[in-house]
């Protein structure tokens, strides 16, 4: 026996030594006992009575933790000669810093790891443990899963820093700081999100073959730590997928990153296809929000490689029904394509698009005619690395697009690996058109959907698709829409149009009862038909399995905002955001509502600029309005748009005339939507106008839109304040809300959108 090294440790007899390190040496030892061999850690001593007190305390923790993926700790004890030791678990294998010396994981291999890493964490801060030193080193790979060593453990050290950081001199190997966070760079207070860093850090080196954070020197690699973001992970389909979830769990804010090791698992669960990382349940992950979309897409408009008139149409319909087919996939975010039609030309700028639609994949693709053929060459791209994922050119006959967009939308789905349920792959191969000719009409009503001055075009044309083809289930969704906004904004009779909406959705649901632009859409008529709390629920619901739809969340907003929540609202929107930063919601008007003018005066998206000239009414800013209204009142397609927008600036500069031509005309029509109906009442009382306004206020409250928080405090409303029959309606409205909020909450609002709602108002 080697005469340095002692032979006995407390009651084990030592064998030999396995290694050292800046805290102690690790030795083979037998436990004579219980005979059997074990790895003994002993910690260099010190006489610093805080440190070993420190010690005891947290190796005491660390024993009581019990999981498959953490080391065993058989015993914490004290030697002789004051000597600290572990006594744990001696495993066969290699550690993950071993393995990385000979290169690169496989994606698959690399994700089983992470997850095993992740389980164990997981383990550790749910006893507040917080493992502060995760490195490769520190992971160790035996035949039957990964092991976790020297958790809660290890801190700087005042007496041996550089020991303690693996540095002994400039230009040797980086240990620990490539895996340290910003927080304990800095001095901040760190938690289970610390080592969640250091988890991602270990998954992209993983995979890349290479650290995150590398410098010569140790004041570099920290420069890096605290500044840098990592090149982009490349090479395999799954990179796009596993690089946003290392993006997340290495944001420099702790904010930011996953809330919990679960959370991460989770992500990393759909990447892998659903399978559950070894130790770590299905059940242990629960089912919030907090998970991270398999890979962001974004479909830009194709490109035509020679004008066409006769297939012009294609270059928006086709990218857009390929999004549309992918949409509401757990294992994808897609990009609205109204969002990222700002993105498309000829040589689209990825960077930008990266940065800006918060994506990681895009597809492009040119469109050319051949004779009676069209051909279409796709390119799915990485940005913003402009990565080659997979290229691919189709052809099919004219009459036949609809075999070029389920083509697409399979290409994406394997080059991305996406892993699909049963219900999402049924989702992906059902509603088959029977008619082509019926789907080349549904594609080009799609396109003039983008027109409001073409709707009624739009309308007729889906009215003929489903007429050529009444089984499919999308034509019978989407003249719903078209019925449902002419029915709100167009000149014809809106009792017709209403049924003909109705008729359309509930046709599209029996057809299909899990279309989700079917659900979405149809919200939108449920609350303006006053059944905004069925909406609400009905949505909530499918939200609990469909976390990255963003239409979804979309009628979230308008829904919850019917029903007076308007925290809940607000809230909604901002998962849409996170979702697609550039998706489009009702939201202005839920800041409108909660007095936030400002927030309102931010939110560009109605071309109307209604919800920008009525939050400048409301701050007190009517020059500025009617500024604002005197450069659009012309282009809004509606006579009752534009008799709103008249009447709403009359009412602020005290003029009758006009705001009466506005509810007069109102009255005349069948227009009987309760949020304009609200909004009218308000112009009417500023004016004095009793009991035009009370009568508006009825219709509203009765009609569905309860935001009684808004009606207590609103100063416009003032003139109406001790009326009984205000008075009435503002108890009714607290009521219906009152009711609304405990649907919301026994719905498990709270958790699928992350806010609460506040109480009566």
């Amino acid at each position: 026996m080697n005469p340095t090294m002692p032979q006995a440790i407390g009651r084990y007899r030592v064998l030999e030594k396995l290694g050292e390190g800046g805290m102690g040496i690790v030795y083979a030892a037998h436990d004579d006992r219980l005979d059997r061999r074990i790895a003994l850690k002993t910690i260099r001593a010190s006489q610093e009575k805080t440190l070993r007190e420190r010690f005891w305390r947290e190796a005491r923790a660390a024993a009581s933790v019990s999981h498959p993926h953490v080391c065993p700790i058989y015993e914490v004890g004290e030697a002789d000669d004051g000597t600290l030791f572990l006594a744990m678990e001696l495993l066969e294998g290699e550690s993950l810093g071993d393995r990385l010396k000979r290169g690169r994981i496989e994606s698959a291999e690399a994700l089983r790891i992470a997850g095993e890493v992740l389980s164990a964490l997981d383990a550790l801060h749910a006893r507040h443990l917080v493992h502060r030193d995760l490195k490769p080193s520190n992971v160790f790979l035996t035949p039957h899963g990964v092991k976790l060593l020297d958790f809660g453990l290890a801190r700087p050290s005042a007496t041996d820093p550089l020991a303690e950081t693996g540095i002994t001199m400039p230009g040797m190997v980086l240990g620990t700081p490539r895996y340290m966070a910003p927080e304990q760079v800095t001095g901040r207070e760190i938690d289970g999100r610390t080592d969640l860093f250091a988890a991602g850090l270990m998954l992209y080196e993983m995979l890349s073959g290479r650290p995150a954070f590398d410098g010569e020197t140790m004041m570099q690699v920290l420069h890096a730590v605290v500044n840098d973001t990592p090149p982009p992970l490349e090479g395999t389909a799954l990179a796009p997928a596993i690089d946003a979830v290392v993006r997340r769990a290495t944001a420099k804010n702790p904010g930011d990153r996953f809330a919990t090791a679960a959370d991460m698992a989770r992500a990393l669960r759909q990447i892998a296809g659903d399978r559950t990382p070894s130790g770590l349940s299905a059940g242990d992950t629960g089912s919030g929000s907090a998970s991270m979309p398999a890979a962001r897409l974004a479909v830009l408009p194709f490109r035509m490689l020679r004008p066409d008139a006769e297939i012009d149409f294609l270059a928006f319909s086709l990218p857009d029904a390929v999004s549309s087919a992918l949409a509401g996939l757990n294992a994808l975010t897609v990009r609205a394509s109204g969002s990222v039609a700002a993105f498309a030309g000829e040589a689209p700028d990825l960077a930008r698009i990266a940065r800006e639609a918060n994506v990681d994949v895009v597809l492009t693709g040119t469109l050319l005619r051949a004779g009676d053929h069209l051909r279409v060459t796709t390119q799915l791209l990485q940005v913003p690395s402009g990565t080659l994922l997979a290229s691919h050119t189709s052809q099919a006959p004219l009459g036949e697009l609809f075999q070029l967009q389920d083509e697409l939308t399979h290409r994406i789905v394997d080059a991305l690996a996406l892993p699909l349920t049963s219900r999402e792959r049924s989702q992906v191969e059902r509603d088959v058109p029977a008619d082509p000719a019926a789907y080349e009409i549904f594609l080009r009503a799609n396109q003039l959907m983008n027109d409001p001055s073409r709707w009624e075009e739009a309308l007729l044309l889906y009215r003929e698709c489903v007429a050529k083809d009444d089984r499919f289930a999308p034509a019978w969704a989407q003249l719903g829409r078209a019925a449902r906004v002419m029915a709100k904004y167009g000149d014809r009779s809106q009792s017709e149009l209403l049924r003909t909406a109705e008729g359309a959705f509930r046709r599209a649901l029996e057809l299909n009862p899990d279309l989700s632009a079917a659900h979405h859409l149809h919200a939108y008529l449920d609350v303006e038909l006053g059944r905004a709390r069925f909406a609400m629920v009905r949505l909530l619901d499918r939200a609990r399995t469909r976390r990255n739809d963003t239409e979804l969340y979309s009628g979230l907003v308008i829904a919850c905002r019917y029903c007076g929540l308007l925290e809940a609202s607000a809230g909604a929107h901002e998962h849409v955001r996170r979702l697609d930063p550039g998706a489009r919601t009702s939201v202005a008007y839920t800041y409108l509502f909660l007095q936030q003018w400002d927030r309102c005066l931010t939110m560009e998206d109605d071309p109307m600029k209604f919800n920008r000239i009525m939050a400048l009414l409301s701050a007190g800013r009517p020059d500025e309005a009617k500024a604002t209204a005197e450069t659009t009142v012309e282009k809004i397609g509606s006579p009752m748009m534009r008799y709103a927008v008249r009447g709403y600036i009359a009412s602020a500069f005290g003029d009758k005339g006009p705001f009466l031509e506005f509810t007069d005309a109102m009255q005349k029509s069948s227009f009987n939507d309760p949020e304009a109906l609200l909004l009218m009442a308000r112009g009417a009382a500023r004016l004095g106008l009793t009991d035009v306004a009370l009568r508006g206020l009825d219709r509203s409250v009765k009609g569905g839109h309860t935001c009684a928080t808004f009606l207590a405090v609103d100063p416009w409303l003032d003139p109406l304040r001790g009326h009984p029959e205000f008075e009435r309606l503002l108890s009714d409205a607290r009521n219906v809300r009152s009711e609304a909020r405990r649907h919301f909450m026994a719905s498990g609002g709270e958790q699928i959108l992350g806010v609460g709602t506040a109480g009566p108002a």
